[in-house]
């Protein structure tokens, strides 16, 4: 699925301005994790100079998957210009927060050179996907843009544990199966002309020598060492029927295993 990396709502001008470029950073994000680990989310919000008519960043919204739970989000950092902030969220005087509309951080950046980082971690692997992002000041607000962000679920969490892959790593289930290729053979030989060549002199010799064919008389003996070769043309046609995959039930496994590939040619 397609999402901008980038929202920039200096460029989005009328009323009071709210001057701020939203990038979300993939390379310090964890968007595709391994089994086990979290997904996790990094965007930098960046003030632009040379806009009139600007006020400083009071809010920041992101409309993430509305399943969401507060229960799934984890590891919640913000820092303003190099500094990093005491995060409480979702407490009694919260300064980040899960509402019906999104993930909100309320935190000001100011519109002169003002730089903040953020990063939150989810239990579930989403979709990465355009959602919306909004910002807020004293007396302006700015919507309507997207960014890459938590778009809908791609693992279902466990319903009573919501960090459904913890200890993933240590206990899993194993079943072998048993793979069968059915081969096909079919051989074809062709053979050619043979090629009959002289080996040295040929040899006279006297008296005669027992042959397989009885003669009355021999005067002499002729001998020849020849090489016969015979070209063969050895042809094989290799079919594979379907792949058959059966469960070993009685099979014991310790559950490590090593990725093999392979290729048939035929």
């Amino acid at each position: 699925m397609s999402y901008n990396t980038v929202a920039d709502y200096s460029k989005v001008l009328g009323g009071k301005n709210l001057p701020f470029r939203i990038e979300l950073d993939e390379l310090k994000s964890v968007l595709n994790p391994s089994l086990g680990s979290n997904q996790k989310y990094c965007y930098t919000i960046t003030a632009v100079s040379g806009v009139s008519n600007t006020e400083n960043m009071e809010s920041f919204l992101l409309g993430i998957d509305p399943s969401i739970t507060a229960g799934q989000i984890e590891n919640i950092a913000v820092i303003i210009n190099g500094s990093p902030r005491t995060v409480r969220f979702n407490t009694s005087s919260p300064n980040v927060r899960l509402t019906s509309a999104g993930l909100r951080f309320d935190f000001e950046l100011s519109r002169n050179g003002g730089v903040m980082e953020i990063s939150f971690e989810l239990t579930s692997v989403y979709q990465v996907g355009p959602i919306p992002v909004s910002l807020y000041g004293d007396d302006a607000s700015k919507t309507g843009l997207t960014i890459g962000g938590p778009y809908s679920l791609l693992v279902k969490p466990d319903p009573d544990k919501e960090k459904c892959f913890e200890n993933a790593n240590k206990n899993f289930g194993v079943k072998v199966f048993e793979i069968s290729v059915p081969v096909s053979i079919n051989p074809n030989v062709i053979t050619h002309k043979p090629i009959v060549k002289c080996l040295g002199d040929l040899r006279i010799e006297t008296g005669k020598k027992e042959c397989h064919n009885k003669h009355e008389r021999f005067d002499f003996t002729l001998s020849q060492k020849i090489s016969v070769k015979t070209p063969v043309d050895f042809i094989v046609k290799t079919c594979y029927d379907k792949i058959c995959v059966e469960e070993c039930k009685d099979e014991e496994e310790t559950g490590e295993c090593k990725e093999e590939t392979g290729e048939f040619e035929g």
